[in-house]
């Protein structure tokens, strides 16, 4: 991964009324609107993990680093919520993540299972750092491993992340390709003094027929060409 240049990352509006979507744990205590601002997973550098023997790192791609040694004014970003742009955008970082589509072209629906979807909507206008252009990516002297890398490199991604949102401080979060979709787009949105207001509209489980199956299903065909059997 290339070495942050410390400039302004290049912005862009998410304007109000945007809907906004979450695939999450059906069981989750936590709102699906909810920012973690308590549970700040600390860095790991997972370069030389053997997963035979220790256990994935439990930290996000842009997880705000708030240790003060390696992102100097991270900790002011406060807490973080992931969000996609689409349902497409949370069907690949939610579902399609931890699943291995078969030759057939044919997911299980266990893969739904303990799983819920919820719509969202912005009651804000959000200014985001743009991560998912040429320019953008250029102006900061990144490339697509910033949005592509996987869990091993989510040291650099975050510590990289925090420290464009700290010298880009219209910002209060980032706008990204996912890796697991991406013609699709998702935010990271920060606190920063004051997290925006995002109103739950909606959530159905995905492991039962209802609207949140049916959206989930027609994305798995006409976002990626995915068939899901039936229950």
């Amino acid at each position: 991964m290339r070495t942050y240049n410390g400039a302004p990352a290049h912005t862009d509006i998410v304007v109000e009324g945007t809907e906004l979507w979450r695939v999450h744990r059906t069981d989750s205590s936590h709102p699906a609107n909810s920012f973690n601002s308590t549970h700040i997973a600390p860095v790991v550098n997972a370069l030389g993990i053997d997963v035979r023997r220790e256990r994935i790192p439990r930290q996000g791609r842009f997880d705000p680093v708030h240790d003060e040694t390696l992102c100097p004014g991270g900790a002011t970003l406060g807490g973080y919520l992931y969000v996609g742009l689409t349902v497409g955008a949370v069907v690949a970082e939610g579902v399609l993540r931890s699943a291995d589509i078969p030759k057939s072209g044919i997911l299980s629906s266990a893969a739904l299972l303990e799983l819920s979807l919820t719509r969202m909507v912005l009651h804000d206008k959000v200014t985001v750092a743009v991560l998912d252009t040429q320019s953008g990516l250029a102006a900061i002297n990144q490339d697509t491993s910033l949005t592509g890398c996987t869990w091993r490199e989510y040291s650099d991604s975050r510590t990289a992340c925090t420290n464009i949102l700290v010298h880009t401080p219209s910002s209060q979060g980032v706008r990204y390709r996912c890796r697991n979709g991406f013609d699709e787009r998702s935010l990271l949105l920060v606190e920063r003094g004051r997290a925006p207001e995002i109103e739950i509209v909606d959530t159905g489980e995905l492991g039962r027929p209802g609207w949140a199956r049916d959206l989930v299903e027609d994305s798995l065909f006409a976002d990626f060409g995915v068939v899901l059997d039936q229950l």
